[in-house]
């Protein structure tokens, strides 16, 4: 009999593997336990949307690091990429005094806590650290004042900000020297297009103690859940962007009734493309 991998102390728990069994206990296992990939699965204007935003990612990264950013004239969606790297260069010009850690990686582990967090970028500072989030996909049609006032609240309450501020709390000592042992925290979410701070969370020993109760109750939800009860009736309204629709339904992922989803775009892992970086 195979071991289940949600017991095993090496099977960390990500803010893409909490929302997946959110929205699919079935998705969940077969991405996460049974390991399966569909490949090939994105629309080609969505995978397009989704290599443009990795690119960003590589050039953002690069740029934090010093070394050159390797955009040349030819590259594909060179003009957009240009101008977000200028609007990067222009909002975040770098520090003396402060430390960038782009493209970094924490994980914690205590009891059923076992979680792992992929920053954009981490800048320390004396006295505060500040987590940034880069999102490339822009805004959505429609009422644009509502649209934002609901992009915000749901990035502020989204599992990203909970794992990401949870995780970088329980390692502070990984990325702060002594002396700055009770930093203020900070999550940002940044768009390049148009350029602007989505929305910023201040951090707190209140938010902390409320965030590991939430994370700590998610995990073992997923811990105790009996697979042998799964009701695919209760997940449908996920099927229309999963890449098991095939598998569970007879049919194929309509992508072209999602593409324009903000909310669909944003929770797309970027597992579901080649990695660039």
């Amino acid at each position: 009999m195979l071991k289940d991998l949600r017991f095993a102390d090496y099977f960390l728990f990500t803010q893409h593997s909490l929302e997946t069994f959110e929205k699919c206990p079935l998705k969940f296992k077969k991405r996460y336990l049974e390991g399966l990939r569909w490949e090939s699965i994105l629309d080609e204007s969505i995978k397009e949307r989704l290599e443009i935003g990795n690119s960003f990612h590589l050039l953002a990264y690069r740029y934090f690091l010093g070394i050159e950013p390797g955009l040349e004239p030819g590259v594909k969606a060179y003009d957009k990429l240009s101008k977000w790297l200028n609007t990067l260069q222009t909002h975040f010009k770098k520090e003396d005094n402060a430390l960038y850690l782009p493209e970094y990686k924490l994980r914690t582990a205590k009891g059923n806590l076992r979680l792992e967090a992929n920053f954009d970028l981490l800048i320390v500072r004396e006295g505060s650290i500040e987590i940034w989030d880069w999102k490339t996909q822009g805004e959505s049609t429609g009422d644009a004042g509502i649209n934002e006032r609901l992009r915000e609240r749901r990035l502020r309450e989204s599992l990203q900000s909970k794992v990401y501020l949870f995780v970088l709390r329980e390692q502070l000592k990984r990325v702060i020297q002594k002396g700055n042992e009770n930093p203020q925290i900070k999550m940002c979410y940044w768009q390049p297009e148009p350029a602007k701070t989505i929305t910023e969370i201040e951090y707190s020993q209140e938010l902390h103690e409320n965030f590991t109760e939430l994370l700590e109750s998610r995990i073992n939800t997923i811990l105790e859940y009996d697979y042998n009860r799964f009701d695919k009736e209760m997940y449908k309204k996920s099927c229309r962007s999963c890449e098991f629709n095939w598998f569970c339904n007879n049919t194929k992922v309509d992508y072209k009734s999602v593409e324009g989803d903000i909310d669909f775009l944003d929770g797309l892992c970027w597992d579901d493309i080649d990695e660039i970086i």
